[in-house]
């Protein structure tokens, strides 16, 4: 506002200088006989240079202020940007450090979508599995069950079924801790399942095929279980300490590993001998009976591999629905193996390293 003030002002004191000019030549005008005006005069002129010598400093006060303005305004802006420019290579060494106030809106969502993939990489694991088994099971159908086609079915049956058993009482059990939530309980217990339940089934299939029979024996299960529960627990470990970025010691994962094998080898021990006292759910028409859903699968698998005829996604699953009535009994015993893995963590919480 400086330079339109000062030109305001020489445009008063101009003004001013022509009504003394018009007074100056107007009283130089009456006649000296009649009132003597000549001291009136001469300060009158002198006044009016005054007036000029104040415009004319006025006018070269408000040039130099505006100069002066148009200056600090073309520095200030070369400054901004050499600020910015510092601040964003500053940011790009050390994206870590960048306040929340100075991050954009696709910044925030994206550091909030990594931090959401970091603290859930589990269910995203899960999730990844369970549409792996599927697209085998889908794409099995139809085909002749080899046997790299059977132990895939077998592989992702397993997936299927550990991630429903496994996320239903992870849920319950974490529901019920006052260490977690449902949600919680039902993410892990999932990941848990369907990662234990590939990688139990591979061992299963590996050692019935090395031993040559087809129900493995109490203390195959327990061996199988066992180490099933024990790489589980390794790679949980594993993705927590890299992907979610948790403080594990190398301690905590020989611990964690041998913990979870030696309850996955007494759940299996104990499920194996509650089979040979109580007996197994049998539904007619699910896994009982001829023409049952378990009878189509055996039929139809057998079929598939003794002559290479193929085998219907229908039955794919039914053989999946029967293997889950078969492990009824399996199935409740996860709840106390969860509850045992609840309490193994609650008590790593409350112990010092």
């Amino acid at each position: 506002m400086m330079p339109d003030l000062l030109r305001n002002l020489r445009s008063t004191v101009s003004s001013l200088s022509g009504r003394v000019e018009d007074v100056t030549m107007r009283a130089a005008a009456v006649d000296n006989g009649v009132c003597d005006l000549t001291a009136v005069i001469s300060s009158l002129r002198s006044s009016t240079a005054t007036q000029d010598d104040k415009a004319a400093f006025l006018k070269d006060a408000a040039e130099r202020t505006e100069q002066f303005l148009d200056d600090v305004e073309r520095i200030d802006e070369e400054a901004a940007e050499a600020i910015r420019q510092s601040k964003d290579d500053f940011y790009e060494k050390y994206d870590y450090l960048k306040p929340d106030c100075e991050k954009s809106g696709w910044e925030s969502f994206w550091e909030g979508a990594k931090e959401w993939c970091k603290d859930h990489w589990k269910a995203i694991v899960t999730v990844v599995l369970v549409i792996a088994a599927v697209v085998i099971i889908v794409a099995t159908a139809g085909t002749a069950l080899g046997p790299l086609a059977a132990l895939a079915v077998t592989l992702a049956k397993g997936v299927l079924i550990g991630t429903l058993v496994g996320g239903l009482m992870g849920g319950i059990v974490g529901g019920l801790s006052p260490n977690s939530t449902f949600l919680e309980g039902l993410e892990s217990g999932a990941f848990g399942g369907a990662v234990g339940g590939l990688i139990t089934g591979g061992l299963g299939s590996a050692v019935s095929a090395i031993s040559g029979v087809a129900e493995l024996t109490m203390a195959q299960s327990m061996l199988v279980g066992g180490f099933g529960d024990g790489l589980t627990s390794i790679i949980t470990d594993l993705g927590d300490r890299f992907i979610k970025g948790d403080d594990i010691s190398a301690g905590e994962f020989v611990f964690d590993a041998l913990f979870s094998f030696g309850t996955g080898a007494l759940f299996s021990g104990l499920g194996e001998r509650l089979g040979d006292i109580i007996p197994p759910l049998k539904i007619n028409g699910l896994n009982k009976g001829t023409g049952s859903w378990k009878y189509v699968w055996k039929y139809e698998a057998a079929n598939a591999g003794r002559n290479g005829r193929t085998i219907s996604l229908k039955a794919l699953f039914k053989g999946l629905g029967a293997d889950f009535i078969d492990g009824v009994l399996d199935h409740g015993i996860e709840f106390f193996k969860s509850s045992t893995g609840e309490f193994w963590d609650w008590y790593k919480s409350k112990v010092p390293a």
